[in-house]
């Protein structure tokens, strides 16, 4: 026997459509966030499989009865979609982080409801993307080292 999910609609949207279709993007974008980092490349394409995947989260969330002031975060869904499945990993990133903060900016204006929990949820969702869109000045352990090593060699 199977279980289905009954969506209770209010006048009001809650995030856990978004909060799931963001944990399903985290995935693909870190997955080729990692390859392009180590490749040390221009954009890779994604597998096929991973394109599908990232596709069946945004028309998941896509598809919903949206209100109006909320659509607008569904474009950005869909804009990253196009640019992960061109290769361009930081711009999906970018645009899901977009997606997140519209949608944050709808429930401070009341236009959708997000308990402390979802927000919370959220702010882990753009901390994780904001670092990965804008890494910073993060120094690794080797590089630390290398320079060191420069350094003492000048003395």
């Amino acid at each position: 026997m199977t279980t289905s999910k009954v969506l209770v609609f209010s006048d009001r949207m809650d995030a856990s459509s978004l909060i799931t279709a963001v944990e399903q993007l985290m995935g693909p974008i870190t997955d080729m966030y990692s390859q392009q980092v180590k490749a040390r490349s221009e954009p890779i394409k994604p597998q096929l499989v991973m394109i599908r995947q990232y596709e069946a989260a945004v028309y998941g969330f896509r598809d919903q009865r949206l209100p109006g002031e909320v659509k607008g975060v569904s474009a950005l869904l869909v804009e990253s979609l196009d640019a992960f499945e061109a290769g361009r990993v930081l711009e999906a990133g970018r645009f899901v982080m977009q997606a997140v903060e519209q949608f944050e900016v709808a429930g401070k204006e009341s236009v959708v409801t997000i308990t402390e929990e979802q927000a919370a949820k959220l702010g882990q969702f753009r901390s994780a993307l904001f670092k990965m869109i804008n890494p910073g000045h993060e120094i690794s352990p080797q590089d630390i080292a290398k320079r060191r090593t420069a350094a003492q060699s000048q003395w």
